[in-house]
């Protein structure tokens, strides 16, 4: 039934597209345009109403970038007095006598005249050269990080910055002009996440709704609005701007970029203006998203370019926060999908109407790849801006396993389970005690601990782990920790090199969350880390190979012999090393048997 109206609205497009016969001509000759012409703008008002609005071309300005030129132009209307230029209006038509010069795309932020810069359309028909309608890899994050150094952010409490850093390293460019502002439906008011925003020079005009399937909105057309889907489903995230012209199935608009990533593949949705905010800093359009229309598949430094009846993949992502459940859909680029993952993990929390305060969140990532594997993430913590922290570790795991070098299966669904008390759930381990610190082969080793827990008295646990069958006399020493910070050292004390996508899998496999508790049996044994492991060799082999090959060579020292993991279903920390003896020969003491 699907295909069947995807084909019907295809035809339907196509319909619409052959009766537009007569296409109206582009100004070539672009020093032709005098300072003092006439011409209008058309952009769509309230309602859907497309307005016509008179404006004053003032100079054709060349020279400030290669190829960067435009033309300034003043809007005649007494209505932008108030206003000045809308954001939203980026892509606006503009005519002169009949011929479309090109698309309302610049404004200056406090600006005292409706004055605007207008992006000639010569300049916007290439925008579709070299896109051949395929799509290809979404763009990657650069520079990925270790994955050691995303867990030690997290323990410092900087992980948000340190995504944000690694997604969209520096700021956004400043130039003479400010690109007007895409009116995005929405944004977070502060923290990482506004960063993340502000860095993309995204701004936000609250929720932008989603239209009721009984108000059905026209086709893209000039003047009218149109979005770039970015989320949709129980949450939408769209970048509204308007039509500069459409011409059989392709469509031109904004007169800027969006992201300026070049070829892309995103929903392409019909919109409507709904209400106008006029502001001192940056007045913009209210609009709402309606049906898919077609595809954007070019973001380029003069606007956007999309063919009507294309299809663009979104990803599905299942969010369960204390019982409510949300299904939205995201577009996979690998930049963006965790950006916006955690913007919907952060507001799903947040819906609940808690966001600040103690309480300890419990947070579940899955990561499905079909046949290429299962990725999880599991963590839990107590801290006062726990919903963007949840949030900063959604996007750090996500643009870990997307940001891989190495050949991977596309990523099938994305699952994030949150649960949240809105107290502090907290356990300190005061103490650990091995019931005997001379060990044999094969014994089973008692330790006890002295838990403490948030606002209440000590309590003591016995824990169990066994001493290996083949051990070997000497020096062994028992390692208790709680799982946040088992997982810091254990990436410190042996690092691993992925050297392929399932070594990826198998690394984010080495994260214990801080609500569990290691026992762990660690042995000095030399070793050097090689791609996808680690190589036990004689001292003196890894001092050859560390001096011939320097810092690419990395030794570990001690290597794990036993580990056992206890969940307590509660944030703990805290962390001890007891140094043990094994012995293998015949002789029986006191402190052996534990007496």
């Amino acid at each position: 039934m699907r295909s069947f109206r995807h084909l019907a609205a295809l035809l339907f497009v196509l319909i619409m597209a052959g009766a537009a016969v007569a296409e109206v001509p582009e100004i070539r000759d672009l020093g032709s345009v005098a300072p003092g012409t006439r011409g209008v703008c058309i952009t769509e008002m309230p309602g859907g109403e497309l307005t016509k609005i008179p404006l004053t071309v003032l100079a054709y300005q060349t020279g400030a970038t290669p190829g960067g030129d435009m033309f300034l132009v003043r809007l005649d209307d007494p209505r932008f007095k108030a206003t000045g230029i809308l954001a939203g209006m980026s892509g606006s038509p503009v005519y002169i006598d009949g011929r479309l010069l090109g698309a309302l795309a610049f404004a200056w932020q406090f600006a005292k005249e409706p004055v605007a810069g207008v992006t000639p359309f010569i300049r916007m028909m290439s925008l579709g050269k070299g896109t051949g309608g395929a799509s290809r890899p979404a763009t990657s994050p650069p520079g990925r990080p270790a994955f050691a150094g995303l867990v030690e952010a997290w323990n410092e409490g900087t992980l948000g910055r340190s995504v944000l850093d690694w997604l969209l390293p520096g700021s956004t460019p400043k130039g003479r002009s400010r690109v007007l502002a895409v009116s995005l439906g929405a944004g977070p008011a502060d923290g990482w996440l506004a960063g993340a925003w502000k860095r993309l020079g995204w701004a936000t005009t609250g929720a932008a709704a989603r239209s009721s399937g009984d108000d059905p909105l026209p086709m893209p057309r000039p003047g009218g609005m149109i979005a770039a889907v970015l989320v949709d489903g129980d949450a939408t995230v769209a970048a509204g701007g308007t039509v500069t012209e459409v011409r059989g199935r392709q469509v031109w608009a904004f007169g800027h970029p969006f992201l300026g990533t070049g070829r892309v593949r995103l929903p392409l949705a019909r919109a409507r203006v709904t209400a106008l905010l006029p502001s001192l800093a940056s007045s913009f359009k209210f609009f709402a998203v309606g049906r898919e229309a077609g595809a954007l598949e070019a973001d380029r430094s003069r606007g956007i370019w999309g063919r009507l009846g294309a299809v663009a993949p979104m990803l599905p992502v299942h969010i369960r926060v204390d019982g409510r459940r949300y299904e939205v859909r995201i577009v996979p680029d690998r930049t963006l999908l965790p950006l916006l993952a955690a913007y919907v993990t952060q507001t799903s929390i947040t819906a609940g109407g808690r966001s600040l305060g103690d309480q300890t969140l419990h947070l579940d990532i899955g990561l499905d790849y079909g046949p290429g594997g299962r990725a999880s993430f599991r963590e839990s913590f107590v801290r006062p801006d726990a919903p963007a922290q949840a949030a900063a570790l959604a996007a750090a795991v996500l643009g870990y396993m997307e940001g891989s070098p190495f050949p991977a299966p596309p990523l099938k669904g994305l699952e994030i389970s949150v649960r949240t008390e809105e107290a502090v759930r907290r356990i300190t381990i005061v103490e650990a005690a091995p019931e005997r610190r001379i060990v044999r082969p094969g014994q089973l080793l008692r330790v006890h601990l002295r838990l403490r827990r948030f606002g209440q008295g000590d309590t003591w646990r016995t824990e169990e782990i066994r001493i290996p069958a083949d051990a070997k006399a000497g020096a062994v020493d028992l390692v208790v920790g709680d799982g946040d910070a088992w997982t810091l050292y254990d990436l410190g004390a042996r690092p691993f090199r992925p050297a392929s996508f399932e070594d990826d899998l198998r690394l984010l496999d080495r994260h214990l969350p801080a609500s569990t508790i290691v026992l762990a049996l660690e042995r000095r044994d030399v070793g050097v880390v090689l791609d996808g492991g680690t190589v036990a060799v004689p001292p003196s082999v890894a001092l050859y190979l560390e001096a011939g090959r320097g810092g690419e060579v990395k030794k570990v020292s001690y290597r794990v012999v036993a580990r056992r993991v206890i969940d307590l279903g509660e944030p703990a920390s805290g962390g001890f090393r007891v140094r043990l003896r094994i012995r293998t020969d015949g002789m029986v003491s006191g402190e052996e048997e534990g007496s």
